[in-house]
C-alpha cells in the first residue's frame, strides 16, 4: 500500500512538471526611448525602425518603428500584442520623408524615394539595414538610446527642423 502511494504522488509530480513545463512562458522583453537629432537640432516625424539581427526558422526577426515628436522623442514601449521587443542586437534606421503624396503603406523610405513619393530629409547614411551605420543591444527592460545623426540629408540639405 505505501509504495502505491508513493507512486501516485510521484505519478502526480510529474504530471505537474509537465504541464508547468507545457504553460506559454510570458517571455522577457524590452522597451526603448529616446531623442533623435540632426547636427545637434532635434528632428520631429523621422521614422526610427528597429531591425533585429536574430532570424528565427530562417525568417527575418522582429522589426519594430516609432515615429518622433516635435522634440525629437520616441519611444517603443508595445508591438502588436508583446509588452515591447525581444532583447538583443538591432540595427536601426532612421528616415524622414518629404511626401510629395502619400505612397502606399508599406512602403519603406527607400520605395518611397525611387518612385518619387517621397525624398528622404536625413543622410542616406541612415536609411537602409543593410548599410547603417546605427545600432544597439537592447537589455531587458526599459532601454534609452538618443541618436545624433551628422552629415548632410539626401537632398544635400540640412533637415527641416522645428523648433519648440
Amino acid at each position: 500500500m505505501f509504495s502505491r502511494k508513493w507512486l501516485i504522488r510521484a505519478g502526480g509530480l510529474l504530471m505537474l512538471t509537465v504541464l508547468a513545463g507545457c504553460s506559454k512562458n510570458p517571455g522577457v522583453y524590452a522597451t526603448v526611448t529616446g531623442v533623435v537629432t540632426h547636427n545637434g537640432a532635434p528632428v520631429d516625424n523621422a521614422k526610427v525602425t528597429f531591425h533585429s539581427t536574430a532570424q528565427v526558422e530562417g525568417k527575418p526577426g522582429t522589426v519594430a518603428s516609432a515615429l518622433t515628436d516635435s522634440t525629437g522623442k520616441y519611444l517603443i514601449a508595445t508591438v502588436g500584442k508583446e509588452p515591447g521587443i525581444p532583447p538583443g542586437l538591432y540595427k536601426v534606421t532612421i528616415t524622414k520623408l518629404d511626401a510629395k503624396g502619400a505612397p502606399p503603406e508599406g512602403w519603406d523610405a527607400g520605395q518611397a524615394e525611387a518612385s518619387g513619393a517621397g525624398v528622404n530629409q536625413l543622410p542616406k547614411d541612415y536609411e537602409n539595414p543593410a548599410t547603417t551605420k546605427l545600432s544597439v543591444t537592447l537589455e531587458p527592460g526599459k532601454n534609452e538610446k538618443n541618436w545624433e545623426l551628422k552629415g548632410l540629408a539626401s537632398t544635400g540639405k540640412t533637415a527641416p527642423v522645428k523648433t519648440p
